[in-house]
């Protein structure tokens, strides 16, 4: 994660909901510095302590609309937050997700990366309505790429934007690399583009490979 400015809106997270599911998030709150930073952790909390308190992986709707619902009250400022989470099952492989109104992410599946199928869902923090999961096996070797608009909207000097075609062309030319090089390699390639223009955003991006149940995903 790279913010724009001393403080950023962009956040991730990872973390164990019980020994065999894992939990993934990436996120991105409307606006810049302070304000945004403040409603970045507030929101961060709120949806880890909301999918604790639910320990079920097929309630993962179920705790985000309780965390929107949380986010929704007293929001003076009107700020909001794009949100993608993922429960995976460590031990088969099934990713349970739900789009809060996110960046689609990027399956890697033998080597070829596609954007993983998305139902439309409202942001979080703007109004009380339902959210849906969708759920995907993942197979051995499996790569999951998550990013914020940071990434498909940096801007060169000419204002051409960066695109999510672009992320999935520049993914499908790299060879077969670890998490940290992927990574690495795109925060390359949006800094070639970008070339001198400033940072106009948070740039935020999360790996996951599954390794199958012979070993932990990274």
């Amino acid at each position: 994660m790279d913010a724009a400015m001393n403080v950023g809106g962009d956040f991730y997270d990872f973390y164990l909901l019980d020994e065999g599911h894992l939990v993934v998030t990436i996120a991105d709150v409307s606006g810049k510095g302070v304000p945004a930073a403040l409603f970045m952790a507030k929101s961060q909390s709120v949806l880890k302590n909301c999918v604790l308190r639910e320990k079920n992986q097929d309630n993962l709707a179920a705790a985000v609309e309780r965390a929107n619902q949380q986010l929704c009250r007293n929001n003076d400022t009107a700020m909001f937050v794009t949100v993608f989470i993922g429960v995976l099952d460590i031990q088969n492989g099934h990713f349970t997700y739900v789009n809060g109104g996110h960046c689609p992410p990027l399956l890697g599946r033998h080597e070829h990366y596609d954007f993983l199928p998305m139902k439309k869902c409202c942001v979080l923090g703007v109004m009380d309505m339902p959210y849906e999961q969708q759920s995907i096996d993942f197979l051995p070797g499996d790569t999951l790429y998550l990013y914020t608009d940071g990434v498909s909207e940096a801007m060169d000097e000419q204002g051409t934007q960066f695109t999510e075609r672009q992320i999935k062309e520049k993914l499908n030319h790299l060879p077969k690399l670890s998490i940290e090089d992927i990574l690495g390699k795109m925060r390359e390639f949006v800094q070639q583009h970008a070339g001198t223009a400033p940072q106009s955003d948070d740039i935020t991006m999360l790996g996951l490979r599954y390794y199958g149940n012979a070993g932990k995903p990274q």
